[in-house]
């Protein structure tokens, strides 16, 4: 009978202890997971009281494993494949049974997804495609873990050796405040969006080497706006902005719908970012090249 206190261990815990098993180091495995150093200790930590040793001996100029590390290593690696091996068992069966869970960025127009469910439906004679819209490294996670077959992720991302191809290079529009003097210009410079309240973008530590790939676009052409805030996801920001708050920059897609109290405006400065389709490991080869044949639909979707 497992005792009480390990009952309330975490499949993620055991996955966190083994990348920084890996690492030895808490900063750089809180980057190879996202997260920052405060939370990834915090769960290394309850995952050593439920067990009741030590795992790691954090004494001297650099973190060591325990001798109970180095056999919890062991255990816990098994553990996970064995989870994730059940996981792609529970979800195997005939492909054309069951929707494909195919993951999505959390800013995507969902307008275009019904035309390419039915192009998929009809070009495959599969079930349609479930879609799971996220951040991308929580995709990437469905995709490590087998709940996801395939996720359109926006580069760079760490991708650990999983197959992907190029969809689209999206170019992206400025959103800002109906009620704002920059609505009533036709389009916009990024400096422009210096007049804003703030700028709304997502938070850092969610994709350090994403946020990066924009801010050097920004830099470039000389944008420093003076104060920003943490986009909350797709239908917060745009309440936002609606509200007057702020404004942000989405790819140009978004400006195929009206959002009340938001007016999206091209942008004369380029900024963009490559989307690659992605695809579980755990994904039959016929699937893989049947996603891969439907690029263009994806293309058409986001762009």
């Amino acid at each position: 009978m497992t005792p009480p206190a390990l009952r309330g261990i975490d499949i993620r815990q055991l996955r966190y202890f083994l990348v920084l098993a890996e690492e030895l180091n808490f900063r750089r495995a809180a980057e190879r997971l996202h997260l920052t150093q405060p939370p990834l200790s915090r769960q290394i930590a309850a995952l050593e009281a439920a067990l009741g040793v030590a795992l790691l001996d954090r004494d001297g100029p650099a973190t060591r494993l325990t001798p109970a590390g180095r056999r919890a290593q062991a255990a816990f690696r098994t553990a996970v494949q064995a989870f994730d091996a059940a996981l792609a068992e529970a979800a195997s069966g005939p492909a054309a049974d069951r929707p494909l869970r195919l993951g999505l960025p959390w800013w995507v127009d969902m307008s275009a997804f019904p035309a390419v469910d039915g192009a998929w439906r009809e070009a495959t004679g599969r079930a349609g495609l479930e879609p799971v819209m996220d951040i991308g490294p929580t995709l990437l996670d469905g995709l490590r873990r087998h709940t996801l077959d395939a996720a359109l992720i926006a580069m760079p991302h760490e991708l650990h050796g999983l197959h992907h191809v190029p969809v689209a290079r999206l170019r992206h529009v400025a959103l800002v405040p109906s009620a704002s003097p920059l609505a009533r210009k036709r389009a916009l410079r990024l400096r422009d969006l210096e007049a804003l309240p703030a700028f709304l973008r997502f938070a850092r530590r969610q994709n350090p080497a994403l946020w990066m790939h924009y801010q050097r676009q920004y830099e470039a052409a000389g944008f420093k706006p003076a104060t920003e805030a943490e986009a909350p996801g797709t239908t917060a920001t745009l309440a936002q902005i609606a509200a007057g708050r702020g404004g942000t920059l989405m790819p140009a897609a978004m400006a195929r719908q009206r959002y009340a109290g938001v007016a999206c405006r091209r942008l004369l400065d380029e900024v963009s970012v490559e989307v690659h389709l992605v695809f579980s490991d755990a994904l039959a080869p016929e699937l893989v090249e049947a996603l891969t044949a439907q690029c263009t639909l994806f293309e058409a979707a986001l762009g």
